[in-house]
């Protein structure tokens, strides 16, 4: 095993936030629907792209341009730069797979150079939600989602490392290479990584993935 590609999650990974989604229903006042419809999902009673397409109902007709308010307003993880910087130096290629936005992940993408990204498309038109999602990525789906981004770089699961911090993030562990847990959000996500990094800056993971390379 030579690890060739990073695959991070952004929200609570390469962002200190941890849900886009929720960042908006507190931007445009939805919470307490928001919330109703997590429960709904969580309890079996609907499907992933029906609570996707629930939440973003309730942002229908909303301005594009104020998603990117808070899309611009995120602080990025401390380190995340210099992180992404020295990957790419050391040849390993690098890529988002997000259970997020798509406004986001590609914002997140462009400012640290990432060179691929998989996330769920919030949909709009002429500058207006539809107040419909295009799921692509589902609710810890991502062991088969990160086949799609394996099979863009020509590169092998073995020889991958995923880095991430939430229970979306757990499936995904059992087929790289090498998986991260980062400030993971309980002791679950822990141990089912082989690294798990209690440290604010990102940097604090190439030693193990250089290590590896």
């Amino acid at each position: 095993m030579a690890i060739q590609l990073v695959v991070f999650d952004v929200d609570g990974t390469l962002t200190t936030h941890k849900s886009i989604w929720w960042r908006l229903h507190e931007a445009f006042g939805t919470t307490e629907e928001g919330g109703a419809y997590f429960d709904l999902y969580f309890s079996g009673k609907i499907s992933y792209q029906q609570w996707a397409d629930l939440d973003a109902g309730l942002w229908k007709g909303r301005p594009v341009e104020k998603v990117m308010d808070i899309v611009r307003a995120t602080a990025i993880s401390p380190g995340a730069e210099d992180a992404i910087r020295s990957l790419h130096e050391n040849g390993i290629h690098t890529a988002l797979l997000s259970g997020g936005l798509d406004l986001m992940a590609n914002h997140v993408a462009s400012k640290l150079g990432v060179e691929y990204t998989l996330t769920n498309k919030l949909l709009h038109v002429d500058g207006i939600l539809t107040g419909e999602v295009e799921v692509l990525v589902g609710w810890g789906e991502k062991i088969r989602e990160i086949e799609i981004i394996n099979e863009h770089f020509s590169i092998p699961p073995e020889d991958t490392a995923f880095v991430g911090d939430g229970k979306n993030d757990v499936s995904v562990f059992s087929v790289v290479g090498l998986s991260v847990a980062f400030n993971p959000e309980d002791e679950e996500v822990a141990q089912a990584a082989d690294v798990v990094i209690r440290n604010n800056d990102l940097r604090a993971i190439l030693p193990f993935i250089l290590d590896r390379h």
